[in-house]
């Protein structure tokens, strides 16, 4: 570990905190040691690479990687609102429920702008105190009533996160609210992007709370039932509420693609305003945006949204860990829905391979 450069080392922990997330609520204690045996002999290999200078995306880019459709459930592609490809691989169909990871965060977004128009909310400049107000009675630094929900939405919160050690305390945790809200505040809410799954988690208890109804039963009654969205599978956390942090939720890949042909549209399904047209505009605007390390090369993250450009075309897209996908270049009406195997130890390299090599040629074949 000593001979690997900080940057380098800050990847490759980055890659190992994602795979264990990916894997954290099947694995067991054995198969855990095993891995743990796996990811020394890792770095003890990486540090001695004479190509150890290489940056990290040019070795994960790279030809060697194992090939994309190697771990690649379904591809889906919608030109000018059609469907013109619909494939399925690795014992997937059409019906198969995939694990969508943090397209959830991408989904919360999508209810939280119903739940404005709806007027369950007022704004997203609503201090979450409002929400929480038992929560934060608990609370010692009262800085932390300076966070809004506009804060949760763009993962500038504030609160301390550290990846995947956090994440597996706080899906053991009895309180997932109040191990969110009790960590510290390392920087001025809206200050800094740091990413936070436990906060997005937040989103879904604000919904439950204002509305009185399920995540599940508000998203059904304003969102999936239009959609004819009839099955998914989705996990509650402790405490009762549906998973808004992107570790238990599956849906089927055509149901994704109903959701990015949504916000193509600016929110309107078969002629009926489902999300208002300011709401989806606020969400790929270009104002208030932060540069993230992850996706794309220079993209950039807000309201649980992802933005950058390739090849001198504008994408706008969702993400979830290993390659699951919703990704729209709006200048050419094209969207593409991908769901790939999360539960591999490439998940990582699975991503950023789709996004620098499969995705160029699929807009190249498919957006003309």
């Amino acid at each position: 570990m000593c001979c690997i450069t900080r940057k380098y080392s800050q990847q490759v922990t980055l890659f190992w905190g994602y795979y264990k997330l990916a894997t954290i609520q099947t694995i067991t204690p054995m198969k855990r040691t095993i891995l743990f045996i796996i990811f020394a002999m890792i770095l003890t290999f990486l540090s001695c690479k004479e190509s150890r200078k290489r940056k990290t995306t040019e070795i994960i880019s790279s030809e060697n990687v194992v090939p994309v459709e190697e771990f690649l459930f379904s591809t889906l592609i919608s030109k000018n609102g059609k469907i013109v490809l619909e494939e399925y691989h690795n014992g997937k169909t059409k019906d198969s429920l995939c694990d969508v990871q943090s397209l959830t965060k991408g989904l919360m977004s999508i209810l939280i702008g119903i739940a404005i128009d709806k007027a369950y909310i007022k704004h997203i400049d609503e201090p979450i105190e409002n929400y929480f107000p038992d929560e934060f009675k608990n609370l010692t630094d009262k800085k932390k009533s300076n966070i809004t929900i506009r804060h949760l939405l763009n993962q500038s919160s504030g609160l301390s996160w550290k990846g995947y050690l956090e994440h597996e305390a706080w899906l053991n945790s009895e309180d997932p609210i109040s191990f969110v809200l009790n960590k510290n505040l390392e920087n001025s809410p809206g200050e800094k992007y740091n990413y936070n799954s436990g906060a997005t988690h937040l989103l879904s208890v604000i919904i439950s709370r204002v509305t009185g109804m399920t995540t599940l039963d508000f998203a059904n009654k304003f969102l999936f039932n239009d959609l004819h969205i009839t099955s998914v599978d989705w996990q509650k956390r402790n405490k009762g509420y549906y998973d808004g942090s992107g570790l238990g939720l599956k849906m089927k890949p055509i149901d994704l693609m109903k959701l990015g042909q949504l916000l193509e549209k600016n929110g309107i399904w078969n002629g009926k305003q489902l999300v208002s047209k300011e709401w989806v505009q606020k969400l790929f605007s270009e104002n208030e945006k932060y540069a993230t390390e992850w996706g794309l090369r220079n993209s950039k993250h807000g309201f649980c949204w992802y933005h950058s450009e390739l090849k001198g075309n504008k994408i706008d897209y969702g993400m979830g860990y290993g390659g699951q996908f919703i990704i729209m270049i709006p200048d050419k009406e094209l969207i593409i829905v991908t769901t790939q195997n999360h539960d591999t130890p490439n998940g990582i390299e699975q991503q950023i391979k789709f996004l620098n090599g499969k995705l160029a040629k699929l807009i190249k074949k498919y957006g003309s």
